[in-house]
């Protein structure tokens, strides 16, 4: 027996929806089944595109990934040096890289698969370089942070969760969320830390972080007050922190049931979230077909 596709809600899912409704159908409904070899051709092809990244969304993945493994190794009382950090991430590109320009994700979707070797775009070897100095610069800015320095001075017992992958339940939707890293301070307070890799420094609570607030007020049933949360810029070395309030709660809880009753009407049978291609219109904003990994079934390229 298969897997069922249950409906569920998620900041990203939300995000591809209001990107590209054709994008959002491929990358939640039409993929279905395609992890299976022996699937259809256009199944598994949908499966091999939903399971790329572009370049920079690769090298974001990566530095997250290096930051957890630090924080993981701390946390077990090893406190590696930053030359180590440097050379696991070196070894990581480096391999995700090679792995990605000779194909092996068209044979094993779940390898390293880049949008800019699919679709064969031209990027040169000094726009490569220069992604890879941008990648150790995330993670030696990282090192040397007063966050990291603010982080650990806490008491690793208080350390509540670690690029968790996480759910909830609202309103009979399960909500699918992953925070980077969740610490209780010496004030009681429960502190959200964000880490961002973008060239943008974004100066107001977005939704993402809203929606983290709302499962730590539910799962510990808080005071909105007793909530924190610190995005860090690891590419800027900038932190902004934001003041959890009842009204920012009420602000996310009101867009999750906009965002999940507008997911159900396009449906063509929401009790059993069945979905029909021709019900999900494509975008008119040509720039996100560009760098879009569906772009070749939309009959772009």
């Amino acid at each position: 027996m298969g897997f069922k596709n249950e409906f569920s809600w998620s900041k990203s899912r939300d995000g591809i929806f209001n990107e590209c409704k054709r994008k959002y159908y491929f990358n939640h409904y039409g993929f279905w089944g395609g992890w299976d070899i022996t699937a259809p051709e256009k199944i598994r092809e949908l499966y091999i595109l939903k399971n790329l990244s572009t370049r920079q969304m690769w090298i974001g993945q990566v530095v997250h990934d290096i930051i957890k493994y630090y924080l993981t190794k701390l946390k077990s009382g090893e406190d590696i040096n930053s030359s180590q950090l440097i050379f696991r991430l070196k070894k990581i590109l480096k391999e995700d890289f090679e792995c990605s320009e000779i194909g092996m994700y068209k044979k094993f979707p779940k390898k390293c698969g880049l949008v800019e070797h699919e679709y064969k775009m031209l990027i040169s070897k000094d726009e490569w370089d220069e992604l890879f100095k941008y990648a150790e610069k995330c993670v030696m800015n990282f090192y040397n942070s007063d966050t990291l320095k603010e982080i650990k001075k806490e008491d690793i017992n208080d350390w509540l969760f670690l690029e968790d992958f996480l759910s909830f339940d609202f309103e009979g939707t399960k909500i699918y969320l992953s925070m980077d890293f969740v610490i209780k301070n010496e004030d009681n307070q429960i502190v959200l830390y964000d880490w961002k890799t973008g060239k943008e420094r974004n100066v107001k609570m977005d939704t993402q972080l809203a929606c983290y607030a709302l499962y730590v007020l539910q799962k510990w049933n808080l005071n909105p007050d007793r909530i924190i949360i610190k995005n860090f810029n690891v590419a800027l070395d900038k932190e902004d922190e934001f003041k959890v309030t009842t009204q920012v709660i009420e602000d996310i809880k009101n867009y999750m049931r906009k965002s999940i009753e507008d997911m159900k009407n396009i449906l063509k049978d929401k009790e059993n979230n069945v979905a029909e291609e021709n019900n999900f219109p494509k975008t008119t904003d040509i720039k996100n077909c560009l760098r879009c990994n569906f772009k070749k079934v939309c009959d772009l390229v």
